[in-house]
């Protein structure tokens, strides 16, 4: 359970951490089966299934036991739109994310949901995304559950959806370019850990259901992932003056999206005990991580096919309450150069 939280989005985080830490310190080896369990795992470890249904449903599988009145989010595993806000939404409810064809829905899925036996399911995106056909699969692989799907007309709408739906009363809010991914897939567990939505917005402007949707809220901390370049100045003002105190209103950016990550990672994982590393290269891994690495109080760093950064890799071995590196996915996405040799 997390602690009060207070009004910056880094001491919302921190206290998530400390919260979640100091509940499972003494389940590392002996996790305790509900919803919410963290990796059972120390040193450095991978997650990773044939394909990125098979990674989805073992990242589950290593963080969530079945638990009643439980819910697990599932949502396009071929585009990463949905899965961007989805993520927060899910670590809300203390839920897995896990992945589905537009028309097919994969076996790992299935058995994964028949194992979790939700009481809900969410699947976030429109049909285009996840079919009727896969949605009355979903019902039957998890029997017994309500299927609800929540969707609006472009990413955007759905994104808000999501947060009226999951976040009625933010206290803050995680802002990230909606256009690409890797920016939220570190601000995504961000806004996992402290409680927050990510909500996205295009680079130069904020489009109209978002605009709508933060002139209905004022928040008490907020904070941009990503270079002026992915979310320019104009937008980062005017989620500024959303937030209720212009110095709790930050950017958090780096070079790159692997030195963005570890930026995010030192900002507001300064403690962590838990890291989650994915490739910044595709997306499936890290969205379905999103909520995993909240249950872990985790940070989620991206690396690149050859080497760790050295932003990355200063984050690590800086930190010396690491005790777990969980990697999603199998060698061909996270390279074991990438996690031995330094760029």
């Amino acid at each position: 359970m997390r602690l009060a939280r207070r009004s910056t989005l880094s001491a919302l985080a921190a206290t998530a951490l400390l919260s979640t830490v100091c509940a499972g310190a003494a389940q590392a080896s002996t996790p305790v089966p509900k919803v919410g369990t963290p990796f059972p795992y120390v040193g450095l470890v991978r997650a990773a299934g044939v394909d990125r249904y098979e990674t989805a449903a073992v990242i589950s599988q290593g963080s969530f036991q079945p638990s009643s009145g439980s819910a697990v989010f599932i949502t396009s595993g071929e585009a990463p739109a949905d899965a961007l806000t989805a993520g927060p939404a899910a670590a809300s409810l203390d839920a897995p994310l896990l992945l589905t064809r537009a028309d097919d829905l994969p076996a790992a899925t299935a058995t994964e949901l028949a194992r979790l036996k939700p009481s809900t399911v969410y699947v976030i995106g429109g049909t285009d995304r996840v079919s009727e056909a896969v949605l009355s699969r979903i019902g039957t692989a998890a029997a017994g559950s309500t299927v609800t799907r929540i969707a609006g007309a472009t990413r955007y709408e759905t994104a808000v959806d999501v947060a009226e739906e999951f976040f009625p009363n933010p206290e803050g809010v995680v802002v990230t370019r909606g256009d690409t991914f890797p920016d939220a897939l570190s601000g995504g567990a961000a806004a996992a850990s402290a409680g927050v939505p990510v909500m996205i917005t295009e680079p130069t402007s904020i489009p109209a259901p978002v605009a709508q949707w933060m002139a209905q809220h004022t928040f008490a901390a907020s904070v941009v992932v990503g270079s002026s370049a992915s979310v320019s100045d104009q937008v980062a003002a005017t989620v500024a003056s959303r937030t209720s105190s212009a110095a709790e209103a930050t950017r958090i950016a780096g070079a790159d999206r692997y030195d963005t990550s570890a930026a995010v990672a030192a900002e507001l994982f300064p403690q962590a005990s838990t890291v989650v590393i994915a490739t910044g290269d595709d997306f499936p891994d890290a969205l379905a991580g999103v909520p995993a690495a909240a249950v872990n109080a985790a940070p989620v760093l991206l690396l690149p096919q050859a080497c760790t950064p050295a932003s990355l890799a200063a984050y690590v071995q800086g930190n010396t309450g690491i005790t777990a590196e969980i990697v999603l996915g199998g060698p061909t996405s996270v390279t074991p150069e990438a996690l031995t040799t330094n760029c």
